[in-house]
């Protein structure tokens, strides 16, 4: 007959699934960090240009020139605002990313950020970025994107509020992260133009490609990693409970 001890003895496996599970912890924090440089210097240089935006410098400033047409009544009022609004988003909706974990309590300041960032998505970021979006400077296909990523960032702040006053936590995290990777594309669109200035490649067709791969890539990678995760936090449950059953004594 089996001994009930067996039951509670730690499998090699299940030393190995820790020692694995605490170095890649490790490398996710190390990227994160890695990351979060990373943003705060492309932040940094979305900034730098604002100094021909107060007051606007219609002649030297290469993006003010090429609205210089249409830079008036609401696509003025709407580019201050979006160039207002978008930094505040950026920031607060890193703050609230890393303060959402799932192993703390998260902290009472989240839900007060949350709700002014909620605030800035919605009446400030969203509509100023769809009047924008009329008016991008690669054509048509560049305004359905941008179009559709306002949208986008509306609706999953929308349905992360909505799941958070539902008390659908982990819900409410899922739609939080795509609205924040949703913010963070102006950081991948600036980085990603920026190698096709340095390696020649920036053309018309480029700005058009990127308009869209800004904001669809990451979410696309973003949907496939949890989906992966999932499966593999299943397997994971699967193999932890099987050898614990088969432990378990028989009288005969």
């Amino acid at each position: 007959m089996a001994s009930e001890h067996s039951l509670f003895k730690a499998s090699p496996r299940g030393t190995v699934f820790n020692r694995d599970a605490s170095r890649l912890n490790r490398l996710v924090r190390v990227a994160t960090a890695m990351t979060l440089v990373l943003g705060v210097s492309v932040l940094v240089q979305l900034l730098l240009p604002y100094q021909d935006y107060f007051p606007a410098n219609l002649k030297d400033s290469v993006f003010l020139s090429a609205h210089r047409s249409h830079f008036h009544g609401w696509y003025s009022i709407a580019f201050y605002v979006h160039i207002v609004a978008g930094p505040i988003a950026l920031v607060q909706g890193a703050a609230l990313f890393f303060s959402g974990s799932k192993r703390k309590p998260t902290p009472r300041w989240h839900r007060v950020i949350g709700r002014v960032q909620a605030v800035v998505v919605l009446l400030f970021l969203f509509p100023s970025g769809l009047v924008m979006a009329q008016h991008a400077m690669a054509g048509p296909s560049a305004e359905v994107a941008f179009t559709l990523l306002s949208l986008a960032t509306a609706i999953t702040m929308a349905l992360a509020i909505r799941s958070a006053m539902s008390g659908r936590i982990r819900q409410h995290r899922l739609w939080a992260t795509r609205c924040f990777l949703l913010l963070c594309s102006p950081l991948m669109l600036r980085v990603v133009v920026g190698f096709t200035i340095l390696t020649g490649t920036e053309t018309d067709f480029a700005h058009r490609l990127l308009a869209w791969a800004s904001w669809l890539v990451p979410w696309f990678l973003f949907e496939v990693g949890r989906k992966c995760h999932d499966a593999a936090s299943m397997s994971r449950n699967t193999t932890r409970t099987t050898p614990a059953t088969a432990s378990i004594p028989i009288s005969v």
